[in-house]
C-alpha cells in the first residue's frame, strides 16, 4: 500500500474514532451498543468494533458489563479537566464564580470558546437552581447561542466571526427561532455595551447575563454569564448585576495579562 494511502486510512480511522465519542456524548448515560454505534456511524459492526475496542484499551470508552453498552471513559474527563485548565483560566476564574454566586444567589458560568462551540468549563450553582442550554460542566453549544458566547463572539475579527456564524446558521433554529440575522445584529450592541444579555428569548423564563474576558493583547477567550429567572432580572437589578460581572472579569483578565509576569521585578 503507498505511503499516502495509509494516511488517508489513518485519517479516516480518526475521523471515524472522532465521531464516535461525539455519538456518545450525544447519547450521554443511556449508552450505546455496538451495533446501535455501528448503525448511527454507517459502518460495518466488524470496523466499529475495532475502533471502539482499540478506544477501550485507552479508557476513552468504557463497557458495562449488564447491559453490554458503551458511554464515554473517565479518561476523556481527565484530559478534559487538563484542556479546561490548560491556560490557567478555570483556576483564575474559580475565585470569581464563587463570589458572584454568593453575592446574587444566581447560578455563574464561565463559558469558553471551542472551535466553532462554546464549551462550559466551569459552574457554581447559586442558591436559585435552574437548567442551562449546556446543561452541566463540559456541555456544548454552537457559537451565537446564548450571551456568553455571544458576547466572546463580538469581539472576535470580524471576518472569523462571519465565519463562525455562516457554519452554525443552519444550528441556530434549534434554539427559539433564533436566526443568524438576529446573532449578527445583536453583536455591535455588545461590543458597545460590553455585555451580553437575553431576557428570556431562547429559554422562556430564563435570562442570562455574559461579559467577555478579553486579556489584552489576545483574543477573547470566554466568558462569564450568570443565569436567573427572568422575574429576577429587574430594570433596577440588571445595572448591579452587570457592574458586578465586569468588576471580576478585570480581575481575571489582569491575572491572565502575560504582560505581567516581565513587570514583576
Amino acid at each position: 500500500m503507498a505511503k499516502d494511502e495509509i494516511a488517508a486510512t489513518g485519517t479516516q480511522l480518526l475521523d471515524r474514532a472522532v465521531a464516535i465519542l461525539k455519538f456518545l456524548g450525544d447519547v450521554g448515560q443511556r449508552g450505546a451498543t455496538m451495533a446501535m454505534i455501528g448503525e448511527a456511524m454507517g459502518l460495518k459492526q466488524s470496523t466499529a468494533h475495532r475502533i471502539v475496542t482499540a478506544m477501550e484499551r485507552h479508557g476513552l470508552v468504557d463497557r458495562e458489563r449488564e447491559t453490554k453498552r458503551y458511554r464515554l471513559g473517565l479518561a476523556l474527563f481527565a484530559m478534559g479537566a487538563a484542556a479546561a485548565d490548560g491556560t490557567g483560566l478555570r483556576t483564575v476564574a474559580r475565585p470569581a464564580l464563587v463570589r458572584l454566586s454568593a453575592n446574587t444567589g444566581d447560578s455563574v458560568f464561565l463559558m469558553a470558546r471551542a472551535g466553532f462551540n462554546t464549551v462550559c468549563v466551569d459552574r457554581q450553582q447559586g442558591t436559585y437552581i435552574i437548567d442551562s442550554l449546556t446543561g452541566h460542566t463540559g456541555g456544548q453549544i454552537p457559537m451565537g447561542v446564548g450571551p456568553a458566547s455571544q458576547a466572546i463572539l463580538a469581539f472576535l475579527p470580524p471576518t472569523e466571526a462571519e465565519v463562525v456564524m455562516t457554519t452554525n446558521a443552519p444550528l441556530y433554529k434549534q434554539y427559539g427561532g433564533l436566526t443568524e440575522k438576529k446573532v449578527k445584529d445583536a453583536l455591535g450592541e455588545i461590543r458597545q455595551s460590553g455585555y451580553a444579555i437575553d431576557r428570556g428569548a431562547l429559554v422562556a423564563g430564563i435570562s442570562a447575563i455574559a461579559v467577555p474576558i478579553l486579556p489584552p493583547g489576545r483574543d477573547a477567550v470566554a466568558a462569564i454569564a450568570i443565569n436567573l429567572t427572568s422575574a429576577r432580572l429587574t430594570d433596577e437589578r440588571l445595572p448591579h448585576l452587570v457592574e458586578m460581572l465586569k468588576g471580576e472579569v478585570r480581575k481575571i483578565e489582569a491575572s491572565l495579562n502575560p504582560l505581567d509576569e516581565l513587570r514583576v521585578g
